[in-house]
């Protein structure tokens, strides 16, 4: 589907997926809907114009299009507020979150930024060159993570939810939440690098990261290892690379990726890695919910 195709699908369709029914709308999302939705066009073909960076190919339009709504429903991070975390409150994917705060002084989530490593930015030094290169190549391991990312149920946690601008009701944002990785940089099949103790959390998300949006994290489920790179089912440090650069997803594993979405997308982010829009299959996760022996 081409550039311009993609753009006008975008303009004409969405309005009707999202179209209330004729019954009369109760709930606040759909309040908010029913309001916007007039805009929706608008917002979703000026998503279109001189896309650049993440956005620049037809799925960056897409996920454009949709982080535009959810700027228009919540505010864009423009009207940041601070509560006690400290940091600014930005809408990250329909969810409210602090960012840019004070790192926790809790002992649990000491360590080391993404920032003060080597995988910072990491893709962006190193570019894929073709669809047959795949190195350097990096794989995660997720040690620990905050409880609050597992919720009792896999249900949307509508107190985070951005209010509309105008609305008496506060804008409330998640509680503090991190991960904590081990990492495995491999610049070529002999030469390895182990990165221990890396803590990421909501409050060391920057404001200027560009942000995966649901769909795009979504995406990232499907990517696949190159064939002639993999280990199968076998999900090590490397240097091969599993089939599935996720792991199969279970019940709380869904719950973690999905809750926990803003903190994988500036994991992404912070390594430079596009994965989720174009496929690249350098960076896979050995687990999720599953904490290490």
């Amino acid at each position: 589907m081409g550039h311009a195709f993609a753009c006008l699908w975008l303009g004409s369709s969405i309005p009707l997926v999202l179209m209330p029914s004729k019954s009369k709308i109760k709930t606040r999302i759909g309040m908010q809907l029913k309001t916007i939705l007039p805009l929706v066009s608008l917002v979703l073909l000026s998503a279109c114009v001189a896309p650049q960076g993440p956005y620049s190919t037809n799925n960056g339009v897409i996920q454009r299009a949709f982080d535009s709504i959810g700027e228009l429903i919540g505010g864009s991070s423009a009207n940041a507020k601070s509560n006690n975390q400290g940091g600014k409150m930005v809408a990250i994917n329909a969810a409210n979150v602090m960012i840019e705060g004070p790192h926790p002084t809790d002992p649990r989530w000491q360590g080391k930024l993404i920032s003060e490593t080597s995988l910072y930015h990491f893709f962006d030094a190193h570019p894929r060159r073709s669809p047959s290169d795949n190195w350097p190549r990096i794989a995660i391991r997720i040690d620990d993570y905050s409880e609050t990312l597992i919720p009792p149920n896999s249900g949307i946690a509508v107190q985070y939810i951005p209010q509309m601008v105008g609305s008496t009701q506060p804008n409330i944002a998640r509680p503090l939440e991190c991960l904590k990785l081990t990492a495995v940089i491999w610049r070529s099949p002999k030469q390895s690098e182990k990165i221990e103790n890396i803590v990421h959390c909501n409050t060391d998300i920057k404001m200027s990261e560009p942000t995966i949006s649901v769909g795009g994290l979504t995406a990232y489920k499907s990517v696949m290892s190159l064939a002639s790179a993999s280990s199968g089912q076998v999900r090590t440090f490397g240097p091969q690379s599993p089939t599935r650069l996720l792991p199969i997803l279970t019940d709380t594993d869904a719950r973690l990726y999905s809750t926990g979405q803003h903190l994988f997308s500036s994991v992404f982010a912070q390594l430079g890695y596009k994965g989720p829009l174009d496929g690249d299959p350098r960076l896979w996760f050995l687990n999720l919910s599953q904490r290490p022996l």
